[in-house]
């Protein structure tokens, strides 16, 4: 029997951050005979019989010692059935599945990318067989153990056929509401585009989270009052991943904000579905092809990227291009069934 084991955070098609990886879940089950999921809370979800899920509880709301408990009981039923263990994005649960993995033999391989490089990623890097990542920018840790295999995306979730006709520019953004992710540029390019008398109306979907970041949401409430764009901006707040398609095809743009790094998902998903992708984070350079200098702003610079917005206003001829030109380099790049092949290959 060809098994896999997975050990992650959630399993629910609604969660804002986690739902896609039910998609994930799914193409596993299609390589394995089975797929087991050791997950710290589940939710709402449909995966295929050959896919069973075990629960930590955190849903319920148990104490942390019960969900140790339930972690290793698990862990120990389930590890010597499978042929390697796949530990989605914590390194933490390397650590602690790395004495049941070495007692059985089996291979963990770690997905993860994030800014940040700390002390337990660092031991997972020493305990772990693989670090599967979306790309090397991904990642900032240096190792002959990282290897870049794509993004994930569920091409077919997204596509949609389009009309460039539109008299107003739709823009989308997509993502937690906290600094890092510099939604005061994108209002202060709204204000230059409305001063301009450009039609467009942008939604921004994400919530604050931590701290600060409810900070910055009043920030943004009150810019966005003080330059007169009530019409104009909408923050939707949290939205479930299940329904977050719809968005991106009833969008022409999809704007991202953040510095240099990693790859930034929801630009990819908003290629997916047609739209035309706009950022001032470099990496994405690579993906853009010939279009790179045209969709690619100066970071935290809103009068560029007013400009760019403005520019695509004016070429709809050319817009049709450049969507169909970044639909086939997430295929080719990010496509979900590649990553699920090259992540099964790495268990065999």
């Amino acid at each position: 029997m060809k098994n896999l084991l997975i050990i992650t955070q959630k399993v629910d098609t609604e969660d804002d951050l986690l739902g896609f990886f039910v998609d994930w879940v799914r193409g596993f089950s299609k390589r394995f005979d089975k797929v087991f999921v050791i997950t710290l809370a589940k939710g709402n979800y449909n995966l295929p019989p050959n896919v069973l899920v075990y629960s930590l509880g955190k849903e319920g709301h148990n104490s942390k010692i019960a969900r140790a408990f339930n972690f290793y009981k698990y862990l120990f039923q389930l590890t010597p059935k499978s042929v390697g263990i796949f530990a989605h994005m914590s390194p933490i649960f390397v650590i602690a599945s790395w004495p049941t993995a070495l007692i059985y033999r089996k291979r963990i391989i770690l997905w993860y990318l994030h800014r940040s490089v700390t002390m337990r990623l660092r031991i997972a890097e020493k305990l772990c067989y693989k670090i599967a990542t979306a790309a090397r920018e991904s990642l900032r840790l240096k190792s002959e153990k990282i290897v870049e295999i794509g993004h994930g995306i569920n091409i077919d979730k997204f596509k949609t056929e389009r009309n460039w006709e539109n008299n107003k520019l739709r823009i989308l953004s997509v993502g937690r509401i906290s600094r890092i992710k510099n939604y005061d540029t994108l209002l202060r390019a709204a204000k230059i585009l409305k001063d301009k008398a450009i039609n467009f109306n942008i939604k921004i979907i994400g919530q604050p989270i931590m701290g600060p970041d409810f900070c910055y949401f009043e920030f943004l409430k009150s810019l966005k009052e003080k330059l007169d764009l009530r019409d104009s901006v909408e923050f939707l707040g949290f939205i479930p991943y299940g329904k977050m398609p719809d968005y991106y095809k009833n969008s022409d743009i999809v704007v991202g904000l953040t510095p240099d790094g990693g790859i930034d998902k929801t630009i990819l998903e908003g290629m997916a579905s047609g739209c035309i992708a706009l950022t001032s984070n470099s990496v994405n350079r690579k993906y853009f092809g010939p279009y790179a200098n045209k969709l690619i702003f100066a970071y935290h610079d809103s009068a560029d990227l007013a400009q760019k917005i403005e520019a695509l206003n004016y070429m709809p001829a050319e817009k049709k291009d450049i969507s169909q030109f970044l639909l086939k380099s997430v295929y080719n790049h990010h496509n979900l069934e590649t990553l699920i092949n090259r992540l099964t290959e790495l268990f065999l």
